[in-house]
């Protein structure tokens, strides 16, 4: 996938979220304290996107789709809590003898942001687990554990029912691997992933 059909992704998810919220907004935020749109709770998800990074000079890119989860703790416009997520990827470089993929990662996170009316706007970070396959005549696999951290901002659009984009930056260190000689090589991996998903709130 090329950046440019990356960013396209990335400005159309945000533009869907604003956009929606704005138009269920105008009610929510002209109603009274107990028509708001309340954030607490436990929810479930889906989520899709797409995915840029390296793997030591490798230039990396490609799709992702997942299922995330999470708990939030409302007190009026403060809004905290945490979220699991895990995710396929088709996050690679594109060499024919020499081969990175990112095959899927995980993670946990606590996020912490404000609401104004429908809207959330949050900030998130935590710990992350990857699973990478390196093929450069041999293939090694690795699964290696790191961090991760970024926002979003999700919308309201329905009772229960949550639009969201959000950004996050995987930071997975170096892991070793062996190249076509036999011998360790060692690739430091880091992923910024553009995500959009729907949510439903309990």
């Amino acid at each position: 996938m090329s950046r440019q059909k990356i960013g396209c992704f990335a400005a159309l998810s945000a533009f869907l979220v604003f956009n929606l919220g704005s138009a269920y907004a105008d009610d929510i935020l002209g109603g009274s304290a107990s028509s708001q749109a309340m954030w607490q709770g436990g929810y479930i998800g889906a989520h899709g996107g797409a995915g840029l990074g390296t793997a030591g000079s490798l230039t990396t890119g490609g799709t992702l789709v997942g299922m995330h989860g999470g708990i939030n703790f409302q007190a009026n416009q403060l809004v905290g809590g945490g979220e699991l997520d895990v995710t396929a990827s088709q996050i690679k470089n594109n060499a024919t003898s020499e081969n990175f993929t990112q095959k899927w990662m995980t993670s946990g996170r606590v996020r912490g942001g404000f609401t104004f009316g429908n809207l959330l706007t949050y900030g998130t970070a935590g710990l992350a687990v990857s699973s990478m396959n390196y093929t450069n005549t041999y293939s090694t696999d690795a699964t290696k554990i790191g961090w991760v951290y970024g926002g979003g901002v999700e919308a309201m659009v329905m009772p229960h029912v949550a639009l969201r984009s959000e950004f996050l930056h995987y930071d997975l260190g170096s892991s070793s691997y062996l190249n076509s000689s036999a011998q360790s090589v060692s690739l430091d991996t880091q992923s910024n992933v553009f995500r959009f998903g729907v949510d439903y709130k309990f």
